[in-house]
């Protein structure tokens, strides 16, 4: 199951249009490196993963509209591979690998903050939302989500990407300016601090 984050903003359905009737057909292997490219938005995923159908690319910041909200700027990219499979029982799923290179804020700091991470992860396509429940022998790395008529690809991605996202980003003590007593301001205030100051007023 698609776990909830602890902010409350980083669990995302998965967005579908359950009225579209004809959607982008899907080539075996169809690639896009360029960053910023355009790429197949739209694909069927059940005919995708029956066809063991692969998709590559790479998408900016730009084109990852949640993901670009928690930016400190727009530089880097999110290579991505999208593999159509099916899984030992039969279900359709989809084999999502990300190589995720962006700057986010350090919560500390407030300064830019590189991020790279590599995830991967499998998507179990269930027909019935009640058949939402956890995978057999699922791990980390499993996942269920609903089987749709369409799915937007990139959509997908960025929600992958926000899922793997630190709620809490910062840099390491050691390099981290409001550790180093950089300016005193920027530095999160002791609670027993703020409390004293509470007591005095």
């Amino acid at each position: 199951m698609r776990g909830l984050r602890a902010d409350g903003k980083r669990f995302f359905a998965v967005c579908s249009s359950e009225n579209v009737a004809m959607v982008k057909s899907v080539a075996p292997h169809s690639d896009s490196k360029a960053a910023g490219a355009e790429v197949t938005r739209t694909i069927d995923p059940a005919r995708f993963a029956r066809d063991g159908a692969l998709l590559t690319g790479t998408a900016s910041p730009a084109q990852l509209r949640r993901l670009a909200e928690e930016l400190f700027d727009e530089r880097g990219a999110v290579d991505y591979r999208v593999q159509g499979l099916l899984t030992a029982k039969g279900e359709p799923a989809l084999r999502v690998e990300l190589a995720i290179d962006v700057a986010l804020t350090c919560q500390r700091c407030m300064e830019r903050l590189p991020v790279k991470l590599d995830v991967g992860r499998t998507l179990v396509l269930s027909r019935e939302l009640g058949e939402l429940e956890p995978v057999a022998e699922e791990e980390d790395e499993v996942d269920t989500i609903p089987l749709v008529a369409s799915l937007d690809v990139l959509d997908l991605i960025d929600q992958e990407v926000m899922l793997s996202l630190p709620i809490a980003p910062r840099h390491d003590d050691n390099v981290c300016e409001a550790q180093q007593g950089g300016d005193p301001e920027s530095a999160q205030a002791s609670p027993f601090s703020v409390l004293s100051q509470l007591k005095r007023t």
